[in-house]
């Protein structure tokens, strides 16, 4: 069984080091030992807001109120900036529910992620993520909706909130087995890895999701190591140098990198 101990001190130490506010939520599954930095502070959720619309997404599925199979009309109208491929192929008339939660995922697709939320509905994922208890989590606009967001409209998080979730996912608390495999198969099909998996070594499984606005770079997921399955969630804001203040890389993004490995190597001296 693994420890988190040994990592305790140079997460510390980076984190302090980081130009940005930063929230650190660790867990081992296996040994049920904990870290945490700013746990319960919300954070602006960005693109990690997506796995509460995917376990929402499974959880239907699995109660027969929606198919994952069903066709769900992809309209110009539908469209929106930011990541992912749908605006950029002008062909695609329709797809399955799964193909768009697939995409709102391992690409961060937000026109996916929108057709998603229109179809559960943005209440039942506020209502799902209150029923399991996960208080600072709320959805309130879909992405890339900036008047929402101008007139205050936005969708957070907290360290401790999105740690919980994938540990409910992980140990098959909050959908089937089948659909806790299915979950976690499909976020270990990431395409985003400048993150929690980046210093790992080759071979290392790393099931999680990024997230990423001006001044904000996030990575939730559950890493595996040959002993342990650890649950991490590391989240910034206010990252105040100019790297930091556009869409990609910066120390923060460094910072998550780094505390990936240090829990890695911690947890395979102990």
């Amino acid at each position: 069984m693994g420890t988190l101990a040994g990592a305790r001190a140079g997460i510390e130490a980076a984190i302090g080091q980081c130009p940005a506010t930063v929230g650190v939520a660790i867990k081992n599954l296996e040994s049920g030992e904990t870290l945490a930095w700013r746990a319960e502070e919300r954070f602006p959720a960005a693109s990690v807001i997506k796995i509460s619309i995917l376990v929402e997404a499974l959880r239907q599925a699995e109660a027969g109120r929606l198919q994952l199979d069903e066709r769900i009309a992809v309209r110009k109208a539908d469209l929106v900036g930011g990541f992912g491929v749908l605006k950029d192929l002008g062909s695609v008339e329709a797809l399955s529910l799964l193909d768009l939660l697939t995409l709102m995922i391992i690409i961060s697709d937000n026109t996916a992620a929108n057709l998603c939320i229109e179809r559960l509905g943005m209440g039942a994922v506020n209502a799902a993520m209150a029923s399991l208890g996960l208080a600072g989590t709320v959805l309130q606009r879909k992405m890339m909706d900036m008047p929402a967001r101008d007139r205050g409209l936005d969708n957070f998080t907290t360290p401790a909130d999105a740690a919980r979730l994938l540990e409910l996912v992980a140990t098959d608390r909050v959908l089937t087995p089948k659909g806790s495999r299915h979950a976690l198969e499909i976020m270990a099909r990431q395409q985003v890895n400048d993150r929690l998996p980046l210093l790992l070594p080759a071979g290392v499984q790393v099931a999680h999701k990024t997230g990423e606005l001006p001044g904000i770079r996030h990575d939730v997921g559950v890493l595996w190591t040959t002993r342990s399955r650890v649950v991490v969630a590391a989240l910034t804001k206010e990252c105040q140098t100019p790297l930091g203040k556009g869409l990609v890389g910066g120390e923060a993004c460094d910072l998550i990198a780094r505390i990936g490995r240090m829990i890695y190597d911690a947890d395979e001296a102990s």
